[in-house]
């Protein structure tokens, strides 16, 4: 008889890194992915409803209101999302016994420093979206001894618009674009990181896994970047010559929200875990691009 699968409970399935995570764990466990209108993280009785009717090995959290400036106009919501969500299911999944696998940010982070952002630098963040996913790391920790959390940047892949596919469509509309060069971080393609997070999840189900494994881990794809020099290598990747990209500071761009200026991750402790470490972003974005934006 074959041996039943281990149920991952995936919430935020319908959002970008949720339908990845989605596709790359359903071949080996039993996936139950819900989106918002199937479970609202903010609903504590929903939660764990949910937690008490399928019993979940582990619960995977990619829930998140991630609009920056959206939160910065409603920090009401994004904390409720943000903040409480985390512990919604934190709190439900210390009754049923599950592992809890919540994705964070690298804005929880003030940008000031000039190399990147190891697991237990500093966190300070500079707007509401970062205060709030914070927030919901301590909450988490508080509550919950078995869990991970991931923080991660600058996500894109297929099924919602990003970064890459806005540079693309104002390229075939406009004919000078102005990107800020004075802002980094790791852009992080969502196929590489659903395949990181697998690797983490099949180690904690293996033998191998240590309780001092957990805790928190930063993955990106390797490298970082500029918005700029994202932007150029996107255009190239695409094969959009006829563009000019012209480099702007931050201050000129009216965000209702300040942004860390550097946030990108080291992935340093991760690579101590799984013995691999992420492609490059440059790589990612080329594959992305004539794979599957195209």
């Amino acid at each position: 008889m074959e041996k039943a699968k281990k149920i991952i409970l995936l919430l935020g399935a319908r959002g970008m890194l949720g339908a990845a995570l989605a596709e790359r764990l359903n071949r080996e466990y039993k996936v139950i992915a819900l989106g918002h209108n199937e479970c609202d993280v903010t609903d504590f009785k929903q939660v764990a409803r949910i937690f008490g009717r399928w019993r979940p090995w582990l619960a995977l959290n990619a829930a998140a209101m991630t609009n920056v400036d959206t939160c910065q106009e409603d920090p009401k919501k994004a904390r409720a999302v943000n903040a409480k969500g985390p512990y919604n299911i934190a709190q439900s999944a210390a009754k049923y016994n599950s592992v809890v696998i919540h994705i964070s940010t690298d804005y929880v982070f003030s940008g000031r420093k000039n190399r990147p952002y190891q697991e237990n630098d500093h966190a300070h963040p500079v707007n509401i979206y970062g205060e709030t996913k914070l927030e919901g790391e301590k909450l988490l920790r508080k509550t919950l001894k078995r869990h991970i959390i991931i923080r991660t940047s600058w996500l894109f892949g297929k099924g919602k618009d990003n970064f890459i596919s806005n540079i693309i469509k104002r390229a075939r509309k406009e004919k000078v674009l102005r990107i800020a060069c004075d802002k980094y971080s790791s852009p992080t393609y969502t196929l590489d990181l659903a395949r990181a997070i697998a690797k983490i999840i099949n180690l904690i189900n293996s033998c191998a896994y240590q309780d001092t494994s957990y805790g928190t881990y930063h993955i990106s794809n390797s490298g970082y970047c500029s918005w700029y020099e994202y932007a150029k290598v996107i255009l190239k990747s695409a094969k959009i010559a006829r563009v000019k990209l012209e480099p702007v500071k931050m201050r000129q761009i009216n965000f209702k929200a300040r942004r860390p200026v550097f946030s990108a991750l080291d992935n340093t402790k991760y690579l101590r875990l799984t013995g691999k470490p992420p492609r490059k972003w440059q790589t990612a974005v080329k594959d992305y691009i004539e794979h599957e934006y195209m």
